[in-house]
């Protein structure tokens, strides 16, 4: 009897460090998403410097998750999003071509979205 109360405990324990890792990996990409879509806001109005500070200060609460992404996600994804921001800098720094900044910052964003999915309880990332 021991052994099942123990069993189901280290189960419950499991999935609600799960959850919980979700729930504050999705926070922490809704932030992120929130100021890169400002930025984009920022673009379409011309102002690339606002635009440009908005996705620095995006990548700096990337930077900062730095220690726990590594440690609970796939390495090849985490640095897939860092490219997308180091490009995105880069042509923000540029100020001349709206259309491949918005493919860029779609890129980053699509991406945290996946980061987040691939971390959902589902058949799909089961299988």
């Amino acid at each position: 009897m021991r052994r099942l109360i123990a069993s189901i405990l280290l189960v419950a324990a499991l999935a609600g460090g799960a959850t919980a890792h979700v729930w504050y990996l999705s926070q922490q990409t809704q932030a992120i998403s929130q100021q890169l879509q400002q930025a984009h806001e920022k673009v379409e109005q011309g102002d690339w410097n606002g635009a440009y500070t908005l996705t620095q200060q995006a990548w700096e609460q990337w930077e900062g998750q730095m220690l726990y992404l590594h440690t609970t996600l796939h390495h090849e994804d985490i640095d897939q999003v860092s490219t997308a921001f180091r490009e995105t800098l880069a042509i923000l720094k540029q100020q001349e071509q709206p259309g491949e900044y918005v493919a860029a910052n779609a890129r980053i964003l699509y991406q945290l979205e996946l980061l987040v999915e691939a971390e959902l309880p589902s058949l799909k990332n089961i299988l």
